[in-house]
């Protein structure tokens, strides 16, 4: 790995262990097919996965459109009105970019990787770039947001691309090199990720209105995927299966299963992690308020890992889902600390939408009560 890319790698690593910034996922309360669920609501970003506690912003379910339009036709050469004299490769020109022969199983971008041999290509200048996820092929620095012919000149050629993986505290976001793909696809040679990656724009950490072409996150589902992954503290060469992120130890199940109630701010004052995944904070104006979920890959999972009951948030057609919210009729389906609720947006409450688990709000402060029970109060915080 070159000096630039060990220190691009180790202060990202660095900036999501300490979870830069803060935004708020919005859920049980608002519906994520409404306006109401995209609204950045504090500026910033969040790692997704590696601080104890996560605030992120659910973007509106609107669907995403394939961005896979397939090769582009080749409509012959130019015709030729002058002879140019060959005066060399001028300096720091940008590699050319072979778009005839590349296929997606060819794509160095993106590729796992344990050192910089694994990463070299005639296109583009790639190392290995060690992630919360696991270790990829990526540039030695982190490449720019443009398009699609832009992003795939920086990272290696056709079918590859530049994912955004996070949002700095003071503005700007940080993206890697590595390879597009189709969340619908089933093989590799039609778009499908690799075992270790999972297919997605990385919803999760995107401004509002932002689109992304969707490409392979690492995303661990073993150790193996996290050889030559450090934090500060040493190798985490451990992974996380709710999370899909490197740590240095496994999922606990003695902790909070997901859809659980759980206190983010006391996760982050205590950096104490109460939940099996991560403990997702609700709101940013009720910082106490925060539900235990994992990340789930929709492709390959069959299901939530801790409960048939608990509701998937995602975009339309993207792979990474959160396994966060449990369904419910009423308060006694509910666990502690939370009450059954209907979404809300500007219509009010929206009862043609399934109820679920969630903290009371001033329009619904008691919940569904359950049938003959006596209705109880919790606070909307």
């Amino acid at each position: 790995m070159t000096p630039t890319a060990r220190l691009v790698a180790t202060g990202l690593l660095v900036s999501l262990s300490l979870g830069c910034g803060a935004r708020a996922i919005s859920g049980g309360n608002v519906p994520i097919d409404t306006d109401a669920a995209g609204v950045d609501v504090v500026q910033g970003g969040s790692d997704a996965g590696f601080f104890p506690t996560d605030t992120l912003v659910a973007p509106t379910d609107r669907g995403l459109p394939s961005l896979d339009i397939g090769v582009p036709r080749d409509t012959g050469f130019r015709t030729d009105v002058v002879i140019r004299v060959d005066l060399g490769s001028p300096v720091d020109s940008p590699r050319p970019v072979d778009a005839g022969s590349a296929s997606r199983t060819s794509v160095v971008a993106g590729r796992r990787c344990t050192d910089d041999s694994m990463c070299a290509t005639p296109s583009a200048d790639l190392s290995c770039l060690p992630l919360p996820g696991g270790s990829i092929c990526s540039g030695p620095e982190l490449c720019e947001q443009g398009t699609t012919a832009q992003e795939e000149a920086q990272c290696g050629g056709r079918f590859s691309t530049c994912l955004v993986i996070g949002n700095f505290e003071g503005g700007g976001q940080a993206s890697v090199c590595t390879r597009a793909c189709v969340p619908t696809a089933s093989t590799e040679a039609t778009g499908a990720c690799p075992s270790g990656s999972i297919c997605t724009n990385n919803w999760l950490q995107l401004m509002a209105g932002q689109t992304e072409t969707p490409g392979c996150l690492p995303h661990c589902v073993s150790d193996a995927d996290c050889v030559g992954v450090s934090g500060e503290e040493g190798p985490l060469d451990r992974c996380n299966v709710r999370t899909g992120r490197c740590a240095t130890a496994p999922v606990d199940l003695a902790l909070r299963a997901d859809g659980l109630a759980c206190n983010p701010d006391e996760a982050r004052r205590t950096m104490v992690n109460p939940c099996r995944g991560i403990c997702f904070s609700l709101s940013a104006t009720a910082p106490t308020q925060g539900l235990c979920g994992s990340f789930i890959d929709q492709r390959t999972a069959s299901g939530c890992a801790d409960s048939p009951d608990l509701v998937v948030r995602a975009p339309m057609g993207d792979s990474l889902g959160i396994c966060i919210f449990r369904g419910c009729e009423n308060n006694s389906q509910c666990p502690a600390g939370l009450l059954c609720a209907h979404p809300e947006d500007s219509s009010g409450v929206r009862t043609d939408v399934p109820a679920t688990c969630a903290y009371g709000t001033p329009m619904q402060p008691v919940g569904i009560p359950a049938p003959g029970a006596d209705a109880g109060t919790i606070p909307p915080g």
